[in-house]
């Protein structure tokens, strides 16, 4: 079993280089969406902050509490365990009771 699992909340230990030329910081807040070999590496949506849209569809600067907000998705990056950081395991997130795990 590896340190990190599907739909883990994590963030990064180090920037992370989008390959449009972008860059995501250390501790931008992401989430895994697939797990390569194992764990050997994982594919991360990483988030930037709080958004909505207004009336002509661009997004604003929104608070997390305000009515359709969402965390904006920065990109989504192939990221290896040592540039990880756990932040809450899924299990822990969704609630779920395991057994014989």
């Amino acid at each position: 079993m590896t340190q990190f699992q599907l739909f883990d909340s994590v963030k990064l230990k180090e920037d992370i280089a989008f390959e449009d030329g972008n860059t995501a910081p250390e501790g931008t807040p992401g989430a895994i969406v697939e797990v390569f070999k194992d764990g050997e590496a994982f594919m991360v949506e990483l988030f930037g902050g709080w958004v909505k849209t207004n009336e002509a569809g661009d997004f604003i600067p929104a608070g997390p509490e305000e009515s359709g907000a969402f965390m904006e998705t920065l990109g989504v990056e192939t990221v290896y365990p040592r540039q990880l950081i756990l932040v809450k395991p899924t299990r822990d997130a969704m609630g779920v009771k395991l057994t014989n795990v």
